[in-house]
């Protein structure tokens, strides 16, 4: 596949080329993010070239904004010299100028071409789970992705300092840049469709929770708070959001029948419309026991649906407690059943904590803002590599 959308010309070398690279293409946090900066930055600036693992959802919503994406397929274990000689190539053929790379993989192959091209590399990491705890030649990896970094990108202060802690990464090429949301689709629905969809009446009181079904959301917990709720009062549903990873979907349908919620909580797998899943909730629940950042909780502010999420790194730095939102502790099912009842049975408070969410949103999480922060990075980190050893 062409490396170029369809029918555009030759850049203008005013105009500088950056490479976009992701080694996974389903839907995620860190997916959307890629999309969006590889579409929405300025295009008389930055001519964005997108290189993909293969088919899927980030494929597809690439095409869908009129980008044509690269095929880089990527083998994940072992080193795989032939997906770094296809960067290099494509660096070299596209007279790249920056390659931004998105999570660990694609930072350290990103970081290998860079230095072999003499162009700048910036990296983003999304959560604590980008880097597994047994992570072999960690230690070298990150001495590659500093070697070769313009910068290294946090999604949170709290992310930053974790990864400073379990990496030789120098503080000085580092920088948070937190995820941000287009605001012109995350909006309040008055019609609220997707009540209708799942049977929630409008006397019922529908709780939520987005993200795929892996071990850090601790959906565990929500379905425990869950249970409490519904000892609290039978008009409570819940709905989780995501798609299921390995067995954990079975273990979790297990746990809610056997706590007898079979018709309370629906899994309602993966939705393209996450917005109207999200103007359609009375409040959005994170029970997870750690966010890099949370997309979705300023997705659900931007909604003006009101946040409980537990203190599990990146929420704290989206709700403020008492203010925008709240926050509980972790791994307590009887903390988060609490905050929701408090919203349900105090109509004022939620409204007061929706309005002041989307407030916060719209001056601290809006998509401008992001793609604002990354155009002025990008522009620093070019201007900063005209020493930079390498052919250019």
């Amino acid at each position: 596949m062409g490396a170029q959308a369809a029918g555009s010309a030759p850049p203008h070398r005013q105009v500088k080329s950056v490479l976009h690279l992701i080694d996974q293409g389903g839907p995620g946090g860190a997916q959307t993010v890629f999309v969006d900066l590889a579409t929405r930055m300025d295009r008389s600036r930055w001519r964005p070239i997108a290189a993909v693992p293969g088919a899927g959802w980030v494929a597809d919503a690439l095409t869908a904004r009129g980008i044509q994406p690269v095929v880089t397929p990527i083998r994940h274990g072992p080193f795989d010299p032939r997906y770094l000689l296809q960067l290099i190539s494509m660096i070299r053929r596209e007279r790249v100028d920056l390659v931004h790379a998105h999570l660990l993989g694609p930072s350290v192959y990103g970081g290998l071409a860079g230095i072999a091209c003499g162009v700048p590399v910036i990296s983003t990491f999304h959560g604590h789970v980008d880097v597994a705890p047994d992570e072999r030649f960690r230690g070298l990896k990150f001495r590659i992705i500093g070697r070769a970094a313009g910068a290294v990108v946090f999604v949170s202060e709290r992310l930053r300092q974790f990864f400073l802690s379990v990496t030789p990464l120098d503080p000085g090429c580092t920088a948070v840049i937190h995820n941000g949301v287009d605001l012109s689709a995350f909006r309040p629905d008055a019609a609220r469709p997707f009540r209708r969809e799942m049977g929630v009446g409008s006397d019922e009181f529908l709780v939520g929770a987005v993200g795929h079904i892996r071990p850090p959301k601790a959906y565990d917990v929500f379905i425990r708070a869950a249970a409490q709720l519904r000892r609290v009062s039978a008009s409570f549903r819940f709905v989780i959001v995501g798609l299921p990873e390995g067995t954990l979907l079975s273990d979790l349908t297990r746990l809610r029948d056997e706590l007898g919620l079979r018709d309370a909580v629906t899994f309602a797998g993966f939705r393209e419309d996450i917005q109207r899943v999200m103007a359609a909730l009375d409040v959005y629940v994170i029970s997870s026991s750690t966010e890099g950042f949370s997309l979705s909780a300023v997705q659900a502010m931007a909604c003006g649906v009101p946040v409980v999420a537990t203190r599990c790194g990146g929420p704290e730095e989206i709700v403020t407690d008492g203010a925008t939102g709240l926050l509980v502790e972790v791994a307590d099912p009887g903390a988060i059943a609490r905050a929701v009842a408090a919203l349900w049975e105090a109509p004022d408070l939620r409204r007061r904590l929706a309005l002041s969410g989307q407030g916060s949103v719209r001056q601290r999480f809006s998509q401008e803002r992001m793609i604002g922060a990354y155009d002025e990075l990008y522009g620093r980190c070019i201007q900063d590599s005209s020493g930079l050893p390498g052919p250019r």
